[in-house]
């Protein structure tokens, strides 16, 4: 539980000074523990890094699983889980402000990985975990293949979070992901 809680203060320190800020040492401090716990706990900084992307990644599982489940047919539930989760990222606290001040911090993430160690990106980690939890329905319908589209998924919904300005709304973004990986 322990170290969840400092999950949950590394995401706070992200919401509101910044990726660069991070560090264990800030962490122990919002947390009210000492350093020693700190490094006990993940041994450094990509290690937190790594556990909050991680818990990220699991509740935007969660969130996927959710939208879907509203749906009924393949191309709607693609619709919903795509409409929703833009608005998720434009309400993530800490998402937003590396946006907004730090953009390089998330390139980074989305291009060699979350940790100096890892050799997965997010974009991998996402699908990772999405994908035993894929819709039956979907998977039979995916083009190329449902690893193949919900990757492309993915690097779509990342393009929209990087350059949020667009000419297309939600919805039309969301059409154009299902023509694009469903046939």
């Amino acid at each position: 539980m322990e170290r969840d809680r400092l999950v949950d203060v590394g995401v706070g320190v992200i919401s509101r000074f910044g990726a660069r800020a991070l560090s264990l040492t800030s962490v122990a401090r919002h947390a009210g523990v000492g350093r020693a716990t700190a490094y006990r706990m993940f041994g450094g900084r990509d290690a937190l890094v790594a556990a909050i992307v991680d818990r990220e990644v699991a509740v935007l599982s969660v969130h996927l699983g959710g939208w879907a489940a509203e749906k009924v047919t393949p191309e709607d539930k693609v619709r919903n889980q795509v409409v929703n989760v833009l608005a998720y990222i434009r309400e993530h606290q800490a998402l937003q402000y590396v946006l907004r001040n730090e953009p390089e911090e998330i390139a980074a993430a989305l291009v060699s990985g979350p940790d100096s160690e890892s050799r997965s990106t997010v974009v991998d980690r996402i699908i990772d975990v999405c994908m035993p939890t894929m819709d039956p329905a979907f998977a039979e319908v995916a083009i190329p293949d449902p690893r193949s589209a919900a990757e492309l998924m993915v690097r779509i919904i990342y393009t929209f979070m990087l350059i949020p300005n667009t000419a297309m709304t939600d919805e039309q973004l969301a059409d154009a992901v299902v023509r694009a990986t469903i046939g």
